[in-house]
């Protein structure tokens, strides 16, 4: 049976999605092949979720392997929510008019994560290349069955006494404080727009970039991640009132809590391992990238030590039971913790590597993504609640402040050239 937060993302149906442009030779057949070996090492991406009398089920179906599906031009519905009794992976080859193609992955949200997700694809491509260039595909280390979910490897830990007493805290240490502002929302959609999908703005650093991203973190005395947390926060406060004032932000930030369970659990196992903490602080027009990023880093720091990441997974399933009420101003999911390694064969070049899951209520989502070459900033933006040029504003607003961040301190290097990036926008409806 689900773990109730397992099937609250059924009830969704959630897809996490990854993908790249492919360009050169693409095998689709030896591609089928790869997808068979890698749904007979992970049983879970070949099973099915069902309904039952006594609630949700996730059962294995061996022999069952989703075959990629082959479409000609962009592909429209690589987020679509998945349904009761389907595969819980879907992968899609896109062919290009100019000759490229799109390879994208997307995996149920219910059995996995980006840090799952991403782990996959670059075991896929390995397959993919071993297959093609003669070589012997290499499995992950086997597990028995149906992974454990990580909701019942914390339960002894974290009771039901226990969370309950942690989540009546939260709600006193809340009360009486000012409510985290949201974004405005199109009143025209307001969560009755597409029932799925989000607008996708991708921005794409170079290696150049990404030193000096880290460069400015220690010159702000402060981690890359608090850093991009404060770019999200200063970028949703510019699109809100233009007023001065500081104003209650809230950021949901994804811990991955692979390495903080014992024994951890391991990188190439399909589960849903990560977790949402709040972080909270007011945040003004005037602020300073550095001062916003040293709060974060604090706030998040003292939740960590005091295990709202665990607890928060225990009850997330009374916040996935009402998506609209989710208390975010916008959220961040760091998968450049996890660089991704694609292999592809000599005659096959892989670029723009996206990832991303459609945001489940009106919160904007940074992804960050890395490989060696690049760093990835790819914004989802909720469709049900947030129009077109609504997106790109916030898009727009975001990468102005990444600008400014990577710009260097003349005080150092007055001859610094400007950061030059490689900007892409990708809407996938």
């Amino acid at each position: 049976m689900l773990t109730p937060v397992e099937a609250g993302l059924a009830r969704i149906g959630t897809p996490g999605v990854c993908g790249v442009t492919v360009r050169g030779r693409l095998d689709t057949d030896a591609l089928a092949r790869a997808v068979d070996l890698l749904c007979s090492w992970h049983p879970v991406l070949a099973g099915r979720i069902t309904a039952t009398a006594d609630g949700l089920r996730l059962t294995a179906a061996p022999n069952h392997s989703p075959g990629p599906r082959e479409v000609t031009g962009d592909a429209c519905d690589l987020d679509a929510p998945f349904t009761l009794d389907e595969p819980l992976l879907r992968v899609t080859v896109a062919h290009r008019p100019d000759g490229t193609h799109l390879l994208a992955f997307a995996v149920h949200h219910a059995v996995s994560d980006g840090m799952s997700a991403l782990t996959a694809m670059s075991r896929l491509w390995q397959t993919y290349t071993a297959l093609v260039t003669g070589g012997r595909p290499t499995p992950p280390p086997a597990d028995a069955g149906l992974p454990r979910s990580t909701e019942e490897l914390l339960a002894d830990r974290y009771p039901p006494h226990d969370t309950d007493a942690w989540l009546a805290r939260q709600v006193a240490a809340a009360a009486g404080q000012p409510a985290p502002v949201q974004l405005p929302v199109s009143t025209a959609l307001a969560g009755r727009g597409s029932p799925h999908g989000a607008h996708l703005h991708s921005t794409e650093l170079t290696g150049a970039d990404v030193v000096r991203l880290y460069r400015r973190a220690r010159e702000e005395n402060t981690t890359p991640a608090a850093l991009m947390c404060a770019l999200v926060m200063l970028a949703a406060r510019a699109r809100l009132a233009p007023e001065p004032g500081p104003l209650p932000l809230a950021l949901g930030c994804t811990v991955d809590l692979r390495s903080r369970l014992v024994p951890p659990i391991p990188r190439h196992r399909m589960v849903q391992a990560s977790s949402l903490v709040p972080v909270t602080a007011p945040v003004d027009t005037s602020d300073t990238l550095g001062a916003v990023a040293r709060t974060v880093a604090g706030r998040l720091a003292s939740a960590l030590a005091g295990a709202s990441a665990e607890r928060q997974l225990m009850v997330a399933s009374r916040m996935l039971s009402g998506a609209a009420s989710l208390p975010f101003t916008a959220m961040l999911s760091n998968l450049a913790i996890c660089p991704l390694r694609l292999s592809p064969p000599p005659d096959t070049a892989v670029s723009r590597l996206f990832a991303y899951a459609p945001p489940p209520g009106p919160g904007p989502t940074l992804f960050i993504t890395r490989t060696r070459e690049t760093m990835g900033l790819h914004l989802a933006t909720p469709r049900s609640w947030f129009d077109d040029a609504q997106a790109a504003g916030l898009a727009q607003a975001l990468t102005g402040r990444l600008a400014m961040a990577l710009v260097p301190h003349m005080s150092r290097d007055p001859a610094g050239p400007t950061p030059a990036r490689r900007r892409r926008a990708k809407e996938i409806p």
